[in-house]
């Protein structure tokens, strides 16, 4: 869900703010904002009822609760559980993810608008991983090596929006960057590696009944001659400076 960040009304904990305000998304946190600067954020927003101005008008979203977890890169990263009025009916936003939590994390995006992305998704689970896209302190492409995340953590090899995974898959991503790193004890048969518009070579496919390497082929007239063990070697790819992230995977019989 998305919406813009100007508010039309906004109250947390049975208080009322009488002033108009802003909801700001900064660094996958809401804050809000007034006049004379923040107004709310963090753990002064749990129950906070917020009304959004989106395509189809508006909607009523509530601010249930706000987890914090540790992640990789930042430290503590907060999560936030956000229902919709639906009729009268707060429903929660999210999908329940693999440790059953149905939270997600706000996202900055062009002209003031917003979007949340689930914990169970693909962008909520590269967050996870360690892949903040709004990180730019470091010398490190976060933005686009969350973009290879979501088309690898979805099988989208071609790069097209076109997923051929399914839930409940292990994989082992890692980086040339230090972000994720290989799990060395019991580790996987090799996968593919991946860049910002989608794999770069694939050794084998995920799911062989969804998508084949020969489909691959007729798809992506791009992946054609790096496709298959034979040319898709993992140590070649992990010193290749075109790969942002590699990734094993478990075998499906």
């Amino acid at each position: 869900m998305g919406g813009s960040a100007a508010l039309l009304g906004w109250g947390a904990s049975g208080t009322h703010q009488a002033d108009a305000a802003r909801l700001v998304v900064r660094e996958g946190r809401f804050e809000v904002h007034g006049e004379r600067g923040v107004i709310a954020q963090d753990e002064r927003l749990r129950g906070a009822t917020i009304t959004l101005k989106v395509s189809a008008g508006e909607a009523v979203v509530r601010i249930d609760d706000i987890v914090w977890i540790e992640t990789s890169r930042r430290g503590r990263i907060p999560l936030y559980s956000l229902s919709a009025n639906h009729n009268g009916r707060f429903d929660n936003l999210c999908e329940p993810d693999a440790q059953q939590r149905r939270l997600g994390i706000p996202l900055e995006s062009e002209n003031g608008r917003w979007s949340f992305t689930c914990t169970s998704g693909a962008q909520g689970k590269c967050i996870l991983m360690g892949y903040e896209p709004w990180e730019t302190t470091h010398a490190i492409p976060m933005q686009d090596l969350h973009a290879a995340c979501i088309h690898m953590v979805r099988a989208d090899y071609g790069g097209d929006g076109n997923p051929s995974t399914r839930n409940g898959i292990l994989i082992d991503p890692y980086d040339r960057f230090g972000v994720q790193q290989a799990h060395e004890i019991d580790p996987m048969p090799f996968e593919a590696a991946w860049g910002r518009e989608g794999a770069i070579c694939v050794a084998r496919p995920r799911i062989p009944d969804n998508i084949t390497l020969d489909d691959l082929a007729a798809r992506y007239p791009r992946l054609r001659g790096h496709l298959g063990p034979a040319v898709c070697r993992e140590a070649a790819m992990a010193g290749d400076a075109r790969v942002l992230i590699l990734n094993r995977s478990r075998e499906v019989p």
